[in-house]
């Protein structure tokens, strides 16, 4: 299997690089980067940290291949036809992105600033066949929708990471209860923002539904809204949730790839008439197959859940325009 990484040489994309190859050490992975040096520089990292396989402690690993980690130009793309499309490029992140107070400021400068970005990206598209692809670059839902529209692909072959999210809420749910994180299913659904919307009539801890009190919503729902925004405070803008991404994106990207998911997954992906909303990307639960979108699955939601919903579009389909 083939995997490209467009915007591979920076924080994210070279983490979900790092990520593939320890999951995955039969994958092929291309890193498309306007920074080639940089990109070279993570690739021959990345094929030497494969070759631990020569020595007594490697050995030890269930694994007997290493990864072949190459870098490509975007122009070459079209001859490699790779399985799977994730794109992580992005400029900078915004100096004030740490503050949650100052998110609507920064959000529209980090739209203006990766617009262009996702619009070339796309363009170049238009000459490729359709393939899965998975939009890391943000803000998210925005980039997601912009990539689909200028490709002219069909929305079947594109998802928005959405799934940090739904693995913070499991965290603090499981520190609120005092269970294993793995014990925990709460999906979010909305933007990929501060517009999220946890859903609760569908929580469950160790298999059964459980309820949570107005204030403890309203808690959970604040700390999984200023996540990300902790993390940046703590480790600077010129960071990010690497971890948190690269693990969840990998784990996505081999599922896509690999499997036919029967249960539903919260992605961002383009809407046309589900949930009441046409023409925009939002998180919501999809099922695929075939290493695409095959449906979007629609769930009865409590009156706070569709209110919410319904401010996340309002949120995203002001920045939906062409």
């Amino acid at each position: 299997m083939q995997i490209a990484i467009i915007g591979g040489a920076g924080t994210i994309g070279s983490t979900i690089a790092y990520s593939l190859s320890v999951m995955d050490p039969e994958l092929e992975i291309f890193l498309v980067d306007i920074d080639q040096n940089s990109a070279h520089g993570h690739s021959l990292d990345l094929s030497y940290s494969s070759a631990h396989f020569c020595h007594s402690v490697g050995s030890l690993l269930p694994f007997t291949n290493s990864n072949i980690v190459k870098t490509i130009s975007l122009e070459s793309l079209h001859s490699l036809n790779p399985d799977l499309l994730i794109i992580t490029a992005s400029f900078p992140r915004p100096v004030d992105s740490s503050k949650r107070s100052s998110t609507k400021s920064w959000r529209l400068e980090f739209l203006k600033l990766n617009k262009p970005l996702i619009v070339e990206i796309a363009t170049y598209l238009q000459s490729m066949n359709p393939i899965p692809v998975i939009v890391v670059t943000n803000p998210l839902d925005r980039m997601t929708y912009h990539l689909w529209k200028t490709s002219h692909w069909p929305r079947k072959f594109f998802v928005g990471y959405s799934l940090s999210e739904q693995a913070r809420m499991a965290y603090y749910i499981s520190q609120l209860k005092q269970v294993s994180s793995s014990d925990v299913y709460c999906p979010v659904l909305g933007e990929h923002g501060d517009h999220v919307v946890p859903i609760f009539s569908r929580a469950q801890v160790q298999n059964k539904h459980i309820n949570f009190s107005l204030q403890e919503r309203q808690n959970l729902t604040e700390q999984v809204r200023d996540a990300a925004y902790e993390v940046i405070r703590l480790r600077g803008t010129q960071d990010s949730s690497r971890w948190v991404t690269g693990r969840g994106v990998s784990l996505l990207a081999l599922a896509l790839l690999s499997h036919d998911i029967s249960s539903p997954i919260p992605l961002s992906v383009p809407l046309d008439g589900e949930y009441g909303f046409n023409d925009v990307c939002l998180i919501v639960p999809v099922l695929f197959s075939n290493k695409k979108v095959t449906k979007i699955v629609e769930w009865d939601l409590s009156k706070e859940e569709k209110l919410g919903l319904q401010s996340a579009y309002d949120s995203i389909k002001l920045d939906c325009v062409l």
